[in-house]
């Protein structure tokens, strides 16, 4: 996470907004429920990384007239640009970080690890969700 957080801060993207981007660049227009699961924090810690995102021009919230009750979160162009720009970063960390280390061995400790941080960086898989996570 320390060799990410700072190519991250070069594109003005905290750290803490990584895992919910990476989230909706696959499921864009979910629930704000829906990204707290996925994203496996509280309401209110997405609450506020979405209201900064929101202010920074990444996302936006809406609600539906029918379901006044249920917030859905958008990526705006800039949140989608961000996709390409910042994918290569992880790639080059997930690179860094599994060099000189087996396909074996990784997949070990991919399996050891699935239940402890299912939202791992460090995974060539970097857009999979906890619901599919391999």
């Amino acid at each position: 996470m320390r060799a990410l957080q700072p190519r991250l801060a070069r594109h003005s993207v905290p750290f803490g907004h990584w895992t919910f981007l990476r989230i909706l660049w696959e499921q864009d227009g979910i629930t704000q429920r829906e990204l707290s699961d996925e994203a496996g924090v509280m309401e209110p810690t997405t609450f506020a990384a979405l209201k900064a995102m929101e202010e920074l021009g990444y996302v936006t919230r809406r609600q539906t007239a029918g379901n006044r009750k249920n917030v859905y979160v958008y990526l705006t162009p800039k949140g989608r640009a961000l996709k390409d720009k910042l994918v290569p970063l992880a790639v080059e960390v997930n690179a860094i970080a599994t060099g000189g280390i087996s396909a074996a061995e990784l997949a070990a400790a991919r399996a050891a690890r699935d239940d402890r941080q299912p939202q791992s960086i460090f995974t060539p898989e970097i857009f999979t969700t906890r619901a599919n996570f391999s």
